[in-house]
């Protein structure tokens, strides 16, 4: 970066803060040091060093460029805040997000500490090498590490961030389509309540007049709630998209289903655990599409080569457990792929729980549990 664009940009305050403590010290360290004179020459270095680091940020190589020619002239070569200044300056290059930058600054200070000790009458010693390589060396270390682990983070919020602004719509269209897929079901409900209640009120026409008014009422009723609800699909519905005729599947659809998942290549073994009980519409269609969702993504995406599907009836709930021997399905193992979103939504709007994880042998496993009521 050029040095008068470096000069134009203003440096963080931190880094500001940093270059005025160390010169305050450079500025009495010299002024009190008996092994410093304290002439123009090294007071301008005890200033101009420590505010180069003001910008280490943002131009680490031409900051320890500065810092080694200063610290080279200055005159007060061994002295404390220039020791400091070379530290906080290779740290610096350490922490510069282009590696080439990075290595250069730490090979310019490695040539720069070499020639000092070498020329420095009191110094030079293997001890001197080996304590300045290992400080500085772990210096230039130190600021790799922290700038690797901060990219690292930052790098991890905006796939967050990215897969919450994907997320978002993919629970949006999922949202509609199964309030179009309930609005099946519940019309389907509706009307089956409609025609039985049309049947009692004319068997009791003529016997009980008054309560046949009654459920005229009530199926008159009935009958506005049917076309409410056309009217909030039409709303739901996009423009291009057409009307489903087909009824929406349930629980007894699963021996078709594994059919023809066997039929595509991937064997499937279907078993039902304890006494079959009638559900609603709505638990065996969202049962249904958690088969259905799974051992679409164990046979297209996880390569699997065998997978099984188990309904167990309890008490209180419907566990629906499908497994396979695949590798998982990279977009939806973490759980955040269009399926995975789409089943915990439709499990969440009947009050279950959904779990999608990769199991500790291999394999992928897919657990919904849908509250159901005994007796219904």
């Amino acid at each position: 970066m050029p040095l008068a664009a470096v000069r134009l940009r203003r440096p963080p305050t931190a880094d500001a803060a940093l270059a005025l403590a160390l010169m305050a010290l450079a500025t009495v360290e010299t002024l009190v040091s008996t092994d410093i004179d304290p002439g123009p020459r090294t007071l301008a270095a005890a200033v101009l060093m420590p505010l180069a680091l003001a910008w280490r940020r943002a131009a680490a190589l031409a900051v320890a460029v500065a810092v080694v020619i200063v610290w080279s002239l200055s005159g007060a070569e061994n002295s404390l805040y220039a020791f400091l200044c070379g530290l906080v300056a290779v740290y610096s290059c350490g922490g510069d997000p282009d590696p080439p930058r990075a290595v250069a600054g730490a090979a310019l200070f490695a040539v720069s500490l070499v020639a000092m000790l070498t020329v420095d009458p009191d110094r030079g010693g293997v001890t001197d090498f080996i304590f300045t390589g290992v400080l500085f060396g772990g210096s230039w270390g130190l600021g790799r590490l922290v700038h690797q682990r901060t990219s690292r983070a930052g790098a991890l919020e905006r796939r967050a961030e990215a897969a919450e602004r994907e997320r978002a719509p993919a629970v949006a269209d999922e949202r509609r389509r199964i309030a179009r897929e309930l609005h099946d079901v519940i019309a389907h409900t509706i009307s089956v309540m409609v025609v039985q209640t049309g049947v009692v009120r004319r068997r009791l026409r003529n016997e009980r007049p008054q309560d046949s008014e009654l459920l005229s009422g009530v199926e008159a009723t009935g009958r506005e709630a049917i076309a409410d609800l056309r009217r909030l699909l039409d709303i739901l519905r996009a423009d291009d998209e057409a009307l489903a005729l087909a009824p929406q599947p349930g629980l007894g659809e699963l021996d078709r289903l594994t059919a023809q998942v066997r039929a595509a290549g991937l064997p499937v073994d279907l078993a039902v655990e304890g006494e079959a009980l009638p559900l609603p519409g709505g638990v065996e269609l969202v049962a249904y599409r958690v088969v259905q969702e799974s051992l679409t993504n164990a046979l297209k995406h996880a390569h699997a080569t065998r997978a099984s599907v188990r309904l167990r009836y309890g008490g209180a709930a419907l566990d629906v457990v499908v497994t396979d021997d695949g590798g998982g399905v990279q977009a939806n193992g973490s759980g955040t792929g269009h399926g995975l979103i789409g089943l915990r939504q439709r499990v969440a709007l009947y009050g279950g729980s959904f779990v999608a994880r990769p199991l500790p042998a291999g394999g992928f496993e897919v657990h919904a549990s849908l509250p159901i009521e005994p007796g219904r």
